[in-house]
Parts: structure tokens; C-alpha cells; sequence
């Protein structure tokens, strides 16, 4: 039985959803007030789902300015990038010695889809994210994993925007394929090293775009 969802709740995933979606851009303000009427809720729990977003890094709120869309410098970009390759090289070397037939199956299967060329920015994101997880959800360290897709999540809307100017899904396919083979070879140190050299090829057009808007 599904436990009904809370209006502060409800309003937290929807705020969430329409942040990963690009509806609230980067910086951009968000008045509890026009949040509540377009909700249909009480500013009561749009104050609460904004502390909530902002304890996981989607927003931020200043006492004095109000709550905004967070956004990112490239040099904590590059921080953010540094950890995700430590904490995602270590799952995908550990998800390398432990992969079992049923992960295999359902890997593969998320990577055939990503084979799809009418893939919309949407539909690759959210294979992106299912590929990863299920890869490290072999790892056997799901704090671990938490972590990294909290992390993941955080960074969708400046992914969102670096493959909306790029739409070429190509290197994320032969990069996937390449982890996803070293797994299946159960070579941990091939699929760690994979599994950097894709985060940081990744990381290089966000970074681009950031500083040559002089952040």
C-alpha cells in the first residue's frame, strides 16, 4: 500500500522534477507566493519543500534574498566532478568482481535502448542515470550509491544544457559500452579507469561553458 505523499511533499518532488527539467533555469528566483498559487497549496509547504531541495543542492535560500535555483561556478564544477570520479571509479572497480547474470541483463538491455537515434534529451538522461546506477548497485555499498546519485541528480540541469547544445549521444555510447565490457571481463582497474576517463571527458564541456560565462 502507497503512503499518500504530504503537501510538502508532493510540492518538493514536483519543484524538483521542473528544476531537473529545465522549467526553473540556474539563479533564477523562486517566490513561495507564485509557487503556492500555482501548486494550489498554502506557502507553508512550498517553504518546506524548498528546505528540503536545499538540503540535497537544488536550491538555495538566503534569509534576506529569498530561495533560488542553485547554480555552479566551473571551479566547483571541477571539485564536484573530482569526487564524482574517485567515488565512481572505486563502485564501477568494485561492480567489475561482483557483477551477477540478472545485472548483466538488465545493463545490457538499458544500453541497447540507448542505441535508439530518436532518443530525446529526456529519455537519454534518465537511461544515463539507469545505466550508472545499475551498474554500481553491484558494488554492494549502497550508501555508496546513494551518495553518487544524489550527486548525479544535482548536476542533470547543467547535463541538460550541455547536451541540448551538443545532441551527440555518441561518446556517452561507446564510453558505457567500453565500462560495461570491462565489467563483463571482470577487470576492476580497466572499468575504474573507464569509468574516469568518462566522467572527465564529460565534465569538459560543462566546464567550458561555465567559464565563458565568467563563472
Amino acid at each position: 500500500m502507497q503512503i499518500p505523499k504530504t503537501y510538502h511533499e508532493a510540492a518538493a518532488e514536483r519543484l524538483h522534477k521542473e528544476i531537473i527539467a529545465g522549467v526553473h533555469a540556474p539563479s533564477q528566483r523562486l517566490k513561495q507566493g507564485e509557487l503556492a498559487r500555482e501548486y494550489g497549496c498554502s506557502v507553508i509547504p512550498i517553504r518546506e519543500a524548498l528546505h528540503t531541495l536545499a538540503a540535497e543542492g537544488f536550491v538555495v535560500v538566503d534569509p534576506q534574498k529569498g530561495a533560488r535555483v542553485a547554480d555552479l561556478n566551473s571551479k566547483t564544477l571541477e571539485e564536484i566532478y573530482e569526487i564524482r570520479m574517485m567515488m565512481e571509479g572505486r563502485a564501477a572497480r568494485r561492480a567489475a568482481e561482483r557483477m551477477t547474470k540478472p545485472a548483466i541483463q538488465r545493463i545490457r538491455a538499458t544500453l541497447d535502448k540507448m542505441e535508439r537515434p530518436d532518443l530525446t534529451t529526456t529519455e537519454w538522461l534518465a537511461l544515463n542515470l539507469e545505466f550508472h546506477d545499475s551498474l554500481y548497485a553491484c558494488a554492494d555499498q549502497e550508501y555508496l550509491r546513494k551518495t553518487i546519485a544524489s550527486l548525479r541528480r544535482s548536476l542533470e540541469p547543467y547535463l541538460r544544457l550541455d547536451l541540448a547544445k551538443v545532441a551527440d549521444y555518441r561518446p556517452g555510447r561507446v564510453e558505457h559500452r567500453r565500462i560495461f565490457e570491462a565489467c563483463l571481463r571482470q577487470d576492476g582497474k580497466a572499468a575504474e579507469r573507464y569509468t574516469i576517463e568518462h566522467l572527465r571527458r564529460s565534465s569538459e564541456g560543462l566546464i567550458k561553458y561555465l567559464r565563458g560565462l565568467g563563472k
